[in-house]
């Protein structure tokens, strides 16, 4: 009842004109399960087809609207940045080599987007919400951000853009119901929920919204069968959560499942279900996947 009369409060101060231009990608993970490789090489710049992780997260996100990017990295990060940032010299020899469409191909990766880049200090902690603190001064004037794991994405070809179905549904949750949050979560079987953050949810004005997100239920006790994929959008009122947020007593991290669940409890936050294939290249398996899942597009496009 007083998550009702909370909603009902909240919904005669929703922002009309809410504007959601920028994304959080967070690239600071070590990749320890792809070493001894990831030891030269960052995880988000692993190759599917013929670019890097990362650059499907941007690409999807450009064509949704999104015109900044912040992207929070290691202390000893590098080759985001590089690939990133224009290189005369190479554009030089390029040229010199008569690879005019090679060099046309670099400018536009250099003029996609605005791109600041973080670092996130081991000082500062580990765990999913670190880079959210850490870039709390760049987003906490948004009316709105997405907020993007690094080493994963929705996939679809090409056709359209999965970022611009979340804004949309999250406009439609705020102006519903004020919502401040999305999470995007999947369907998954029941012998394999106990693998993921499952929402526990409730639907209101014909909107889903999470209760909570229930991190690797036993078997049997799940209270949904959808599954957290790690895709957000928060409004700033999320840096509130976080200054108060303790670190998980088994792992010593903070987990963003932690602070989404904490922002359903005083907010709504709904749920969106993407229509994409989600292809996580965490692991060795999965990025296999992921590569032979873009082969297949490209090869009957």
């Amino acid at each position: 009842m007083i998550r009702s009369a909370f909603n009902k409060k909240m919904c005669m101060s929703y922002n009309t004109h809410m504007q959601i231009k920028k994304a959080l990608i967070t690239a600071a993970g070590l990749g320890t399960r792809f070493l001894p490789i990831t030891k030269t090489l960052e995880k988000e710049m692993l190759p599917v087809y013929n670019k890097p992780v990362i650059d499907y997260l941007i690409d999807d996100c450009i064509h949704g609207g999104i015109t900044e990017f912040v992207i929070v990295v290691n202390h000893r990060s590098t080759q985001i940045q590089d690939y990133y940032t224009q290189n005369p010299g190479i554009e030089a020899e390029l040229n010199r080599l008569g690879k005019h469409a090679a060099v046309k191909t670099i400018e536009r990766l250099h003029q996609k987007a605005t791109i600041t880049f973080v670092v996130q200090q081991p000082d500062q902690g580990y765990g999913t919400a670190v880079p959210l603190k850490v870039a709390k001064n760049h987003l906490i004037d948004e009316d709105a951000f997405l907020v993007l794991m690094g080493d994963d994405f929705l996939y679809n070809g090409e056709k359209f853009s999965e970022a611009n179905l979340m804004i949309a549904h999250f406009k439609e949750a705020h102006a519903a119901n004020a919502a401040t949050g999305l999470v995007t979560c999947l369907e998954r079987p029941e012998e394999d929920l106990y693998k993921y953050g499952i929402a526990k949810m409730h639907t209101e004005k014909g909107l889903p919204y999470l209760d909570a997100l229930v991190e690797k239920p036993a078997p049997g006790t799940a209270p949904s069968n959808l599954a957290n994929i790690s895709k957000y959008i928060f409004t700033p009122k999320v840096f509130e959560l976080l200054e108060t947020q303790t670190i998980n007593s088994e792992s010593g991290e903070l987990y963003i499942t932690d602070t989404a669940t904490a922002l359903a409890e005083i907010s709504p936050v709904t749920i969106y279900t993407p229509q994409s294939e989600y292809l996580d290249c965490g692991t060795p398996q999965s990025w296999f996947h992921a590569n032979s899942v873009v082969a297949k597009h490209k090869e009957l496009s």
